[in-house]
């Protein structure tokens, strides 16, 4: 359901979190989940704010049972720094609100037991996100810092691993739970399902951010008629794997091709790198590509 916007970011709310407040409602606990609520809307708008302050326009925010997510265009192609900035901010804020609630709870009378249990809320919140599983902010941070190092590919595929791994350990935990004590955490089985589906889903989505990220730049330079050029000198000896290994998501990159004795020899576009790889694979020298270009 459209609850309407908030500073032009459309707010849905999701029919199974309709449902959790209907079910809350009726069990008396409506103020409980009010503050939940508003735990969640304060993580999500920290994500925003910082989105927006590194240029990423906020669409939509949706809340889900369990959480909330931000829709932000190209938010999936934004480079590693602003990654990290953007899945981190979530967590910090939790973690400031929650420290707030603990201080204060000495003075604050029969407010107590309120400041408590928000506390407990975004201390769980915060801790729950910073998980190194995909796609919880902990995840989103693991891959970021993995691709300065490798292939945004190859960083999803093993964050993605480990999401499975904590995926099936909350399900051994929850069996556990309920082999010692004969009850069953369901909030812990819905969370390892979230994660073994939506970890998978995005693995699939890795192997075309190439493609939408040089769509993107294309679109971006076709539109404003100029964007920032990153340059990189390679030797014709050099494989295009090597060269791709360097290309970020906010940057149009030109090659620059020296020979044996480092003198300029050609140059080659983004563009043209990519579009080579179709015929000489990604095995090929970057003599193959200035050759033929």
């Amino acid at each position: 359901m459209r609850a309407g916007k908030v500073a032009g970011v459309e707010i849905i709310l999701n029919n199974w979190f309709l449902a959790l407040i209907a079910l809350f409602s009726a069990a008396g606990l409506v103020s409980k989940i009010l503050l939940v609520f508003s735990a969640v809307l304060w993580h999500e708008l920290s994500h925003m704010l910082m989105a927006s302050g590194l240029g990423y326009k906020v669409k939509q925010v949706e809340f889900l049972p369990f959480g909330a997510m931000a829709r932000v265009e190209r938010l999936a192609d934004a480079g590693a720094g602003s990654e990290i900035m953007i899945a981190a901010a979530g967590p910090l804020a939790s973690l400031v609100l929650a420290a707030l609630c603990y201080a204060q709870m000495s003075e604050a009378g029969s407010w107590q037991e309120v400041l408590r249990f928000y506390g407990e809320v975004n201390l769980t919140l915060a801790l729950f996100n910073l998980l190194p599983a995909l796609p919880l902010d902990g995840g989103r941070i693991l891959r970021a810092i993995l691709s300065r190092r490798r292939d945004y590919r190859e960083a999803t595929a093993i964050v993605v691993t480990i999401s499975h791994m904590i995926g099936c350990l909350l399900i051994l935990f929850a069996g556990g739970g309920y082999w010692l004590h004969g009850t069953i955490n369901l909030t812990m089985l819905i969370a390892a399902g979230f994660l073994l589906i939506t970890a998978r889903t995005e693995n699939n989505l890795a192997g075309f951010r190439a493609m939408r990220i040089l769509a993107g730049k294309k679109a971006e330079l076709s539109g404003t008629g100029v964007m920032p050029t990153s340059h990189l000198t390679a030797m014709e000896s050099t494989a295009i794997s090597d060269v791709i290994r360097l290309f970020g998501p906010e940057q149009y990159y030109v090659i620059h091709i020296v020979d044996r004795d480092f003198r300029l020899s050609g140059a080659l576009t983004e563009t043209e790198v990519w579009e080579g790889l179709l015929e000489r694979g990604i095995k090929g020298k970057v003599n193959d590509f200035i050759n033929k270009a």
